[in-house]
């Protein structure tokens, strides 16, 4: 089952994204999650501990409310990327389109690299030391991820 969600957008980011769904005859909820996918695996991220999600600026420019429908493995790839990322739905497409979205048309809609399981390869393992619960998130598979998945899928002897 579908998730559907709203979003708020400036009218100039909306009249770009239009142009690209339409040039790459993609849906803007696919081509959105696209975006923050690819703009995930390329982001450096300066984590900082006790901040707050940051919104955008409702005070700057006119705003135009987006319809998003994802299925559920989407809808939660965007909710850790807001956790992470410390922004809101909002500021983080407006983020993306800011810094990846002409990259992204070039590397990838472009060459027509946009199958469903491109940017899917993510995991999160929890773990504990000194008592301190802790989370790793790897954009992509390393290898000694994949040999923890093999292992644990293997039934026991």
């Amino acid at each position: 089952m579908n998730a559907e969600t709203t979003t708020c957008i400036s009218f100039e980011n909306d009249a770009v994204i239009k142009s690209i769904c339409k040039k790459y005859k993609i849906s803007v909820s696919r081509l959105l999650i696209l975006m923050v996918r690819y703009a995930t695996e390329r982001r450096q991220l300066t984590l900082k501990s006790c901040r707050n999600v940051k919104y955008r600026d409702k005070n700057k420019g006119s705003w135009k409310r987006i319809h998003l429908q994802l299925n559920p493995q989407e809808y939660e790839f965007l909710m850790d990327v807001k956790k992470i990322w410390k922004m809101s739905v909002a500021r983080m497409i407006e983020f993306c389109i800011e810094n990846y979205l002409f990259d992204l048309q070039k590397k990838v809609l472009e060459k027509k690299k946009t199958d469903n399981y491109l940017y899917n390869n993510y995991h999160i393992e929890i773990g504990e030391e000194e008592g301190i619960l802790y989370c790793l998130i790897y954009w992509g598979l390393p290898q000694k991820v994949l040999q923890k998945i093999i292992q644990n899928s293997l039934p026991a002897t």
